[in-house]
């Protein structure tokens, strides 16, 4: 017996149009120079041209700034762990018994390869910020104090992205747990209202993870290269100097990293510490 299927209309629904995403991509770009926070840095300030007056503060236009600025943050992750992987032969180490794609292994060029180390892994939590860089770069023992905290502060700003980006807004039950059930319950399946001065800490907190975690891995990657690396002038080391620093150096904000044979003397001199039992 046939089965009654009525065939009304409530909306009037158009053919899709074609989208034809292969020319949706500039093929022409070249991968730049910067390094990873120049980068950061750059679309963040891109981001907040966006931002509306706190007189003409839109909620809802907020919750769109934050998604950028959160893929800001995924973007520079990606961009620091493949150049790392790259760069330096410890984290090459760490990254031979991964798997690639086929695909990625055909099509990738040998710079871009690392990418598709990265295609599986979010950045959007505080143990997947840990696993990324003891996977990828081989850090061992208890992280710093101040870069767990900026770890799970920056994973409650993703919870509000989660939010924005699944649920329109509204906070969910498993956001609502993360975040502390017992304050948040009146909140539930209520939308979210970012305020100017909310947003401008979000913002401030994913700046944060960034510069932390920059600044963490740049010495530990430079401190655990070996002392038979280093001839300890500027002219000899300046080649193996300026790979590193060209890879994490701030040279754009207003607190920007100093000139890479300041910040090389410096880190000689402390090295020459260390070793007489010197603290600094």
């Amino acid at each position: 017996m046939a089965t009654f299927r009525s065939k009304l209309q409530v909306c009037r629904a158009q053919a899709n149009p074609q989208l034809v995403t292969a020319a949706l991509f500039d093929v022409n770009h070249i991968e730049s120079k910067q390094s990873a926070i120049d980068q950061y840095l750059a679309r963040l300030a891109s981001i907040n041209l966006l931002t509306p007056n706190p007189s003409e503060f839109d909620p809802l236009q907020a919750q769109l700034i934050l998604l950028g600025v959160v893929a800001a943050v995924e973007s520079y992750f990606r961009t620091l762990l493949r150049r790392l992987i790259t760069l330096d032969a410890e984290c090459q180490i760490c990254s031979e018994d991964q798997p690639v794609t086929f695909g990625a292994a055909m099509h990738l060029s040998k710079t871009m390869l690392p990418e598709a180390l990265l295609e599986r892994v979010t950045f959007v939590s505080e143990s997947s910020l840990t696993d990324a860089i003891r996977q990828f770069v081989g850090i061992k023992g208890n992280l710093p104090a101040d870069l767990v905290t900026t770890f799970r502060d920056y994973a409650t700003v993703c919870q509000l992205r989660h939010c924005a980006v699944h649920r329109f807004g509204k906070l969910g039950v498993k956001n609502a747990i993360f975040l502390g059930l017992n304050a948040h319950k009146p909140g539930l399946e209520k939308p979210l209202l970012l305020t100017y001065s909310s947003l401008q800490d979000a913002i401030a907190i994913s700046t944060g993870v960034v510069k932390t975690t920059n600044n963490y891995l740049f010495n530990e990657v430079l401190s655990r290269m070996p002392s038979a690396i280093w001839a300890k002038t500027w002219g000899k080391d300046k080649l193996t100097f300026l790979r590193y620093y060209e890879l994490f150096a701030d040279t754009v904000s207003s607190t920007k990293a100093i000139p890479a044979r300041d910040l090389y003397t410096l880190f000689q001199a402390q090295r020459v510490k260390f070793a007489s039992g010197i603290p600094f």
